[in-house]
């Protein structure tokens, strides 16, 4: 993402003001608003800043106070300046910055998500309540589903403001190595902890079984009778694939049922369109699923739309099952069957576990959370739990005419 920046810098200069009230020194003032703007990349590589001069002026402060924040930017590596060429920005200097910034607290926490979707609304309000017991200002971050220049823009935002720690939640694409370099390069200068991601091998992690999650679903439409289960991954790309597919293919194994690559289809997406088209796809097979678990609830809900769409229930043709358990799934038609992902559990512990790696410095062991099935309607269970009408995976009328 381009971010639009100044390069005249007469644009600059009305951004930059000063509050004589403040105790912090009038140059730190200005030094830390030059290097906000050119961390955000609103003041891009290669521009020069206003003179000492033009900043003095339309600040109303001595022109030496300008000057002591200009060298701050040039010992931070921001700036550098020329005889007869003005100070030209060189662009935001992570390591350096930081470790002119020192370590003292600034209660500040920064919160990478994928996106902002339904599934984190839970998660994200109790990131805010485990933040405001520690004393933390969250600053949350949607990064475009981790895109490395957003990634790393954000990083040096945060940076910027010394952030006492970082929190990174589902990213799940450990090929991006773009992305993990930046990860990578920024590990070192704060703690940071990851929440239900990848395998990425640096910072602390808070983790949930996905292989046995992927295994419980499957065994969970196995007890109800069916033996032609299908599967409906995510993008082929997300780590997610491989863990959850692990133990669905397990589950089918150990109950003695044969796998059929026919009946695994990615969604391109986490979008209500994306599920609907792979279900659809399963649908069309000569020998159709006669259940499908899904990657996330969002996939679940297109899965059952797309089972509408076709003349058949669910469950009475398809049984479905997601997984997450986004905030209204017990209000679809049927209610949603899912895995519950605990946010508040994951949430509150990636605070605890953050709060003990900055007190001690240390990388925390991987702390494990424990998730749940929840039955519902759409995987053929009435509310107790219990199997409610047809109990096996036995071919209805619709899937006679479907099949015929």
């Amino acid at each position: 993402m381009q971010v639009a920046g100044y390069e005249d810098p007469s644009e600059i200069t009305p951004r930059i003001n000063v509050d004589r009230e403040s105790r912090v020194p009038l140059a730190t003032q200005v030094a830390r608003q030059f290097t906000w703007l050119i961390a955000t990349g609103t003041i891009r590589a290669g521009s020069h800043l206003p003179t000492i001069v033009d900043v003095a002026r339309h600040v109303g402060v001595n022109f030496h106070t300008v000057r002591a924040a200009y060298q701050q930017l040039r010992d931070d590596g921001l700036v550098l300046t020329k005889r007869g060429s003005g100070t030209v920005v060189l662009g935001y200097d992570r390591d350096r910055a930081m470790a002119r910034g020192g370590h003292h607290p600034t209660f500040t926490i920064g919160v990478l998500v994928p996106s902002f979707s339904d599934y984190y609304a839970d998660y994200l309000e109790s990131i805010i309540e485990a933040a405001t017991v520690e004393g933390w200002l969250p600053v949350i971050c949607h990064t475009r589903h981790y895109d490395s220049v957003v990634v790393a823009r954000y990083l040096d935002q945060l940076f910027s403001r010394n952030v006492d720690g970082v929190i990174v939640t589902h990213f799940e694409t450990p090929g991006d190595l773009s992305t993990l370099d930046v990860f990578k390069s920024a590990e070192a200068l704060r703690p940071f902890v990851f929440v239900d991601c990848a395998d990425v091998g640096i910072g602390s992690t808070i983790t949930v079984d996905r292989e046995g999650d992927g295994s419980v679903a499957t065994n969970h439409f196995i007890e109800h009778g069916h033996e032609r289960i299908g599967y409906l991954a995510p993008p082929e790309t997300w780590s997610a694939t491989k863990r959850l597919g692990s133990g669905y293919h397990r589950a089918l194994s150990e109950a003695g049922i044969a796998t059929d690559a026919r009946l695994v289809e990615h969604a391109a997406e986490f979008s209500l369109g994306a599920g609907a088209k792979a279900a659809h796809r399963l649908l069309q097979h000569p020998e159709p699923p006669t259940a499908i678990f899904c990657a996330g609830d969002i996939l679940a809900l297109g899965a059952i739309s797309a089972i509408d769409s076709l003349g058949l229930r669910t469950p009475g043709d398809v049984a479905v099952m997601g997984y997450g358990e986004i905030p209204f799934s017990a209000l679809a038609a049927p209610a949603l069957a899912s895995i519950r992902l605990p946010a508040d559990v994951l949430a509150h512990e990636a605070a605890r576990v953050l709060r003990q790696a900055i007190d001690d410095g240390c990388t925390q062991p991987t702390t494990a959370v424990a998730t749940s099935l929840v039955p519902r309607a759409s995987c053929g269970c009435d509310p107790t739990g219990q199997v409610s009408g047809r109990q096996t995976g036995d071919t209805s009328p619709a899937q006679e005419r479907k099949r015929s």
